[in-house]
């Protein structure tokens, strides 16, 4: 084990602006030993992903102003290293691994990776081989990144870091997009990479999938400052009020799942359908004719999701949840027969359908279309309510920012939230034409308890007061158990309803 610590960070101050008054890294002290498993947790916006960033000297490289302080790698300064010294350091895998990729698939981005370390150009192949059989990412290698799924992604992401050999792996919310049996076996390739001698400091806001492998959970109060650390898996429950605080999840087991009784109306119906893996959408959605059939995703399903509800589709990663999802969008092919409140989805017009369906995507920041948060909101309310006078517009979205928790950052970039903030934003800005179907893809990704509990209990709301229904993507059993009224799994390429009393 190295003597120095792996990362060292004195008085750091870090803001976005340059002359803004709020900084997002207040006079930060840390220090993270060498050859540990060190957790990070806090609330959604306390500085967790920035610190990541400045401690990697992606920021203020890349944006933002380091306003004072020191950053130290296994003793060296952060600042006397160049890019290639500091990729030697430490690897950073970010909460959206779209943001980091620059080819096209996972065999040419690991190529990529040795490059730039000017690596053996002769000793690649056999690595990066090596590395894709270690990772079990074999299958991944030669399919475009585009098609990945997101937690396919999260492991290709990984797999570059592997074969990277940096001393440190800096992970910000690794599992956020892996189902319980990815997540399990990336947790083991963590062990091992940890065995071999490296450093792991992980950002997440679910501590169970860590209680067996962490060394340390440190908390972080807002600005990135520290509110407790030397927590462990022994010591953990004496430190449940502190998680209260601070809004974190707790490691309790998920309540056991009850559904509530159905009214018989259902918002959305998949009678006998077909979705294929990679088939683009044709006239009325239905499959083009191919040489060779894609693998299907579902096989002549069918399901009812209820009206004036909350329904949770469960399944593991790549099984077909959000392709699923772009199928109801009209943005990927299906067979079979799809209503939309009793209408079938093929006849109805595009702009009708956006009108009636609204989605966030996993990576809500994809979404966005300006560069402040009222503006967001704005251009959304001028595209639904297009009579009314700006002045309604600014009023309406103030409110709605009010609501959800962010009018302290409306004059904020969307892209400078966190991605639990950016989710709330755009839930907040697609409701904004009255729909009355909400898709969620990951709804917990990147988010505190705290946040996950608001934005959750103001869809229930929603929902109970009439005129919308939800159906959410997620991996978090708790959440599903929690929150819907019903719960379908998507295996085996079919949708199958969850029991009573069901184990998740």
């Amino acid at each position: 084990m190295d003597s120095a610590p792996a990362l060292s960070m004195r008085d750091v101050v870090f803001r976005y602006l340059e002359q803004g008054k709020r900084n997002i890294l207040d006079h930060v002290d840390l220090d993270i030993p060498a050859g540990r498993v060190t957790v990070l947790m806090g609330a959604g916006g306390c500085g967790k992903s920035t610190l990541a960033a400045v401690a990697a000297g992606l920021y203020p490289e890349n944006g933002g102003f380091l306003a004072g302080g020191q950053i130290r790698w296994f003793g060296t300064d952060l600042a006397a290293m160049d890019p290639q010294q500091r990729a030697r350091q430490v690897g950073m895998l970010f909460q959206n691994p779209d943001l980091q990729f620059c080819m096209d698939t996972l065999r040419g981005e690991m190529r990529f990776c040795m490059e730039n370390l000017c690596l053996d150009a002769a000793a690649m192949d056999p690595r990066i081989e090596a590395a894709a059989a270690e990772l079990g990412v074999q299958a991944l290698l030669d399919r475009p990144l585009h098609t990945l799924s997101g937690g396919e992604k999260q492991r290709a992401a990984l797999a570059c870091l592997y074969v990277m050999e940096c001393r440190c792996l800096l992970l910000d919310e690794c599992f956020a997009n892996l189902d319980r049996d990815a997540a399990r076996a990336l947790m083991e390739m963590l062990r091992r990479m940890h065995r071999e001698g490296r450093t792991i400091i992980a950002i997440d806001h679910q501590p169970a999938l860590w209680l067996d492998t962490a060394d340390e959970f440190i908390l972080l109060r807002e600005g990135g400052r520290v509110a407790a650390r030397g927590l462990h898996r022994g010591n953990l429950p004496q430190h449940r009020a502190l998680f209260a605080e601070l809004g974190l999840f707790y490691p309790d087991p998920p309540p056991p799942y009850a559904p509530k009784a159905e009214t018989g109306a259902a918002i959305l119906r998949f009678e006998d359908v077909s979705i294929a893996q990679g088939e683009e959408k044709q006239k009325r959605g239905l499959f083009r004719r191919a040489a060779a059939p894609a693998p299907l995703l579902l096989d002549r399903a069918q399901a009812q999701f209820p009206k004036g509800a909350m329904t949770a589709v469960l399944g593991p990663s790549g099984c077909g949840k959000t392709t699923t999802f772009l199928a109801v969008l009209r943005r990927h092919a299906w067979a079979g027969r799809i209503t939309l409140d009793g209408a079938d989805l093929a006849g109805i017009r595009r702009r009708e359908l956006y009108r009636q369906v609204g989605i966030v995507f996993q990576n809500p920041a994809n979404q966005f279309i300006t560069q402040n948060v009222t503006e967001e909101v704005m251009a959304s309310l001028r595209v639904w309510q297009p009579g009314w006078p700006e002045e309604a517009c600014r009023a309406e979205a103030e409110r709605r920012l009010e609501e959800y928790g962010l009018s302290r950052y409306r004059r904020y970039s969307p892209y400078m939230l966190s991605q639990g903030q950016q989710r709330r934003l755009a839930v907040l800005s697609v409701l904004c034409g009255g729909q009355k179907l909400l898709l969620l893809d990951e709804p917990t990704y990147g988010q505190d308890a705290r946040s996950v509990h608001a934005i959750m209990a103001q869809l229930r709301g929603k929902v109970d007061a009439g005129g919308l229904s939800v159906i959410f993507i997620t991996h978090d059993r708790a959440l599903a158990a929690a929150w819907a009224d019903k719960i379908y799994w998507l295996r085996g390429q079919k949708l199958e309803p969850a029991r009573a009393g069901e184990a998740l």
